[in-house]
């Protein structure tokens, strides 16, 4: 008989550091941010006028994101900008969601029983807290270039002073409306990116895990169609949380450099 599975929703704590709890997920977060920087570090080594294959795949990837970012931000210059933020989030991403198939790597234990390393995004703090600083940013950035037509895109009271007639009355009350309606879609978006890129990881995980724990015959074979829609799931997660977060960042900057139409 296989071993029962152990699924957990909360992480568990490895060590204490004064008040703060390290947890497998921390110990994932470092382990995946060394692989990148060993990464680069050898790419960048190895970089030259005559491209390696490494450094090829490396600079395709970065034009794909640049390209959609330009598209997005509308001009190259500020599309520059952004594009070290948005690249790291994804590669981070990138790497972090193959983590669970990486072999041996969950299978490294303490003295405890306790799994040493966790995909980092199957914990949901790590997307909330992506999800909270893109989102902030992207308010935060539009306050700076155009306070009053930013907060204007919300609270439209501005439509009040525009009646001038009994018609004007429903449409006036009908655009605050929907600007009360887009505070909520802005709160929306904390819980909506963050529980897809949550949800995905998490649950390809359970899969992974409950496949391998049927039985002894179903530990090895069985388990592979679901680790190929887990590395394709996990890239498509990367690049659906990185292509939003330009999203968002884009369209609160437009909407505030661009005069709204009536």
């Amino acid at each position: 008989m296989a071993e029962i599975p152990t699924i957990k929703l909360a992480p568990d704590v490895i060590t204490d550091i004064g008040p703060f709890a390290i947890t497998n997920a921390h110990m994932g977060t470092f382990l995946v941010s060394i692989i990148i920087i060993l990464a680069a570090l050898y790419i960048r080594k190895g970089a030259g006028v005559k491209p390696t294959k490494a450094q090829v795949a490396f600079e395709m990837l970065m034009d794909f994101i640049m390209q959609k970012m330009v598209i997005a931000f509308g001009d190259k210059k500020t599309a520059k900008k952004f594009f070290p933020l948005i690249f790291t989030i994804f590669l981070f991403l990138l790497v972090a969601n193959q983590f669970a198939y990486l072999p041996l790597v969950e299978s490294i234990v303490t003295e405890d029983g306790i799994k040493l390393f966790r995909t980092p995004a199957s914990h949901y703090s790590l997307p909330i807290a992506y999800t909270i600083f893109i989102v902030f940013l992207s308010h935060i950035l539009a306050l700076f270039i155009h306070p009053i037509r930013h907060i204007g895109n919300f609270i439209k009271i501005d439509q009040l002073w525009k009646i001038r007639k009994l018609s004007d009355i429903p449409m006036a009350f009908l655009n605050i409306f929907l600007g009360l309606l887009d505070i909520i879609g802005e709160v929306a978006k904390l819980a909506s990116l963050s529980t897809r890129l949550f949800g995905n990881v998490f649950a390809g995980g359970v899969i992974i895990i409950i496949i391998s724990g049927i039985s002894t015959y179903t530990q090895f074979l069985a388990p592979i169609p679901f680790l190929i829609l887990g590395t394709l799931a996990g890239f498509v997660q990367a690049f659906v949380f990185a292509m939003l977060s330009i999203l968002y960042i884009s369209s609160a900057l437009n909407a505030v450099r661009k005069p709204q139409s009536i």
